[in-house]
Parts: C-alpha cells; structure tokens; sequence
C-alpha cells in the first residue's frame, strides 16, 4: 500500500506531462532587449533623416556654385559667387534716409521760356535788363502763381546766417541784398522774396495736384546752423545762378553774378509750393549703373575721403542705394559699401561718370572747385 505522500507526487507529475503535452514547441527562444529610455527620440531623428533624403531625391539640380555665409538669423547676411543677370538688393544693417530730391529746370527745359533763356524773348526789356538775369523760379504760397509769393524778414539769426554763408564779403552782400537783384526785390532788404533759381536741389514735403508743398528750413527754430552750407546740404543752401543770351550764336549760357558765387538760405515763414513741371526728380533707387571709365570707391562721398582697396573697372556695373548731394555734385552709395561720384565737375564742367544722368544740370560749381 502505498503512503499518501507518494501517491500526491505521482497525481502532480502525471497533471505536469499533459499541461507540457498541450505546449507547442518553439524552436527559437525570444530575446527581449531592455528597454531604451532615448529609443523614441532616436526614432524620430531617424524618421525626420528618411524623409530628408527623400525630399533630396525629388528636388530640383541646380548648377550654380551659390555660396552662404550662415549667421544668427538676425544678422543673416547672403553671399553668392554666381553672376546674376540682375543686382539682387539685401537688407542691410546700416539704416539711411532715402530722401526724394528734385533738381529745379533751366529756361532751356521749358515751353513757357520757348526752350531758351527767357532773355532772348522779343519782349524782352534788353534796354533796361540786359541780356543776362537772375534765373529766377517763384513759389506760391498756394497751388496757383496767382495767389502770389510770400516774403520773409531776414533779421536776427537769419541775417548773420547769409552773411556768413558769404564770407562777410561787403561786396557780395551789398549785391545779394540790393533792393533789384532777386532776393529782395521790389520791398528790399530784410523782406526776402520766395523763391529759388534753376539748377538748385530741393526738396517736397508734399504733393497735390501737380504741386508740390517744398521742404524749408524751420523760420521759428532753426536750431543749429553750424556746419550748414552749400556742400554739406545744397538742398537747403541754394546758389545764384544768372542766364544770358548770346545774340550773335543764338545760344542759352550761365554765369556767376559779377561779384562771384553768391548763396543763401531756403527758408520761409509759411508754407510755399512750386509746380511739378518745374523739377526734374533724381532718377529712383535703388538702381543699377554702368562705369563708363575706371572708378575708385572712396569711403566718404567727399573727393578728399580714403580709397578703399575697391573700383568699379570700365563697363562693370554696381547698385546705387543712397545720393548724398554735395555743392554741385552727386555721390552714390554702393550697396556693396563705399561711394563713388555720379556727378563731378572738372574745369567747370558736369561729368558724369556711370550711366546716371539727369537732364537738368547744377549751378556752376564754386569757384575753388578744380
């Protein structure tokens, strides 16, 4: 008989050999690796380089050998070694006042003078005039020159600043402000005439019906007028400009005043205006020019200001994003860095050096001018 205890043990290992009966057999074991906390991130990063190359495989093959300087995305600044048929302008991080500037028209620009100076009209008082005269241009103290012109009290700060503008010259100044030579015509010195000559540069501070509102000097605040002059700001100094006729060639020419360059301030004590058809705006920019000779980029627009290690070879073309009018020339600034003359006088003459060019040329340039 046998005892409970092995009668237990062989009732256990016949219930075991029928459960591992029913078991199928594997034939290789499987391993389960350990879990790796980063396998998700590593996952993506794979999936995000897939999709990568595939949108690689689908693009576009592009030949040139375009090069980029990458930086912060605050100074991204693109570089190409490519020759692009076009001037592509990027922003850059130097800001610059883009200003609209306007040349004033010659007698020889307008129908109303026959395309000639307007000595050279039969009407003309010759007897009286002569055939030389200040080429006068009036504004209008509304949009019609019928309303009439204004006239401003050069006295206090103003006063000294003419004369100053003049050198103090004693000979200039008993011409500038003769009571029959343009600026204080007819009322005399100190009641200013508004108006400017042919040539000079201005500026609007607006425009309405063929008109335009000119930017002027603050008459009640001038502030600071240490520096100002001709060169430095010819928009707002202004240059007499005198046009004659010459009978025997039947030809419009410019001079100086007898008593030589002549200057004073664009200022006036209330709003004026001048017609649109009287000025010639600077040709827009940004804009693409063509050097037709060799030209050396300064730093400066000043012809006295260092060379930079630059030039614009003869037929090379640069982009112009900025004038800086100065006496009777015009820089430009490049887009590259640098300026370069667009418009410079030698001997007296206008030269302009790129293809930029204006109809309307500048007063004569000062006298010290080579």
């Amino acid at each position: 008989m046998q005892s409970p205890s092995r009668k237990k043990f062989l009732l256990w290992l016949t219930t075991f050999a029928l459960i591992m009966a029913c078991v199928p057999s594997v034939a290789t074991p499987v391993l389960v690796a350990p879990l790796d906390p980063n396998a998700i991130n590593t996952f993506i990063v794979q999936t995000s380089e897939a999709a990568s190359t595939q949108t690689a495989a689908v693009m576009p093959v592009f030949t040139s050998t375009s090069t980029f300087t990458v930086t912060p995305p605050s100074s991204f600044t693109p570089e190409s070694t490519f020759t692009a048929v076009g001037v592509i302008i990027f922003p850059t991080s130097t800001p610059f006042e883009e200003k609209q500037y306007y040349r004033v028209k010659h007698d020889t620009q307008l129908a109303m003078h026959n395309f000639k100076s307007r000595t050279a009209d039969p009407k003309w008082p010759v007897e009286n005039w002569g055939l030389q005269t200040p080429e006068v241009f009036r504004m209008s103290v509304g949009l019609d020159m019928g309303i009439g012109t204004h006239r401003t009290k050069m006295i206090g700060v103003w006063e000294t600043f003419i004369d100053k503008l003049n050198n103090y010259n004693e000979k200039k100044l008993f011409y500038l402000k003769a009571n029959d030579t343009a600026l204080f015509d007819h009322n005399g010195f100190p009641q200013m005439e508004s108006l400017t000559m042919g040539g000079n540069i201005i500026t609007l501070d607006e425009t309405r019906d063929g008109w335009g509102r000119v930017h002027t000097m603050d008459y009640g605040n001038p502030g600071s007028l240490e520096g100002l002059n001709y060169t430095t700001q010819p928009d707002l100094i202004h240059k007499f400009v005198v046009v004659g006729w010459k009978r025997s060639s039947k030809a419009t020419y410019w001079t100086n005043p007898p008593p030589g360059d002549l200057y004073w301030p664009l200022v006036s004590s209330r709003a004026v205006w001048m017609p649109l058809e009287f000025l010639e705006a600077f040709p827009e920019l940004p804009m693409t020019v063509t050097a037709d000779v060799t030209i050396e980029i300064r730093t400066e627009p000043s012809k006295d200001s260092t060379l930079t290690e630059r030039k614009i070879a003869k037929g090379g073309i640069a982009s112009i994003i900025e004038y800086y009018p100065s006496a009777s020339d015009v820089w430009g600034r490049l887009s590259s860095g640098g300026w370069i003359p667009l418009l410079a006088h030698q001997k007296g003459l206008p030269k302009y050096p790129t293809s930029w060019e204006m109809e309307t040329n500048p007063p004569i340039p000062p006298y010290n001018n080579p």
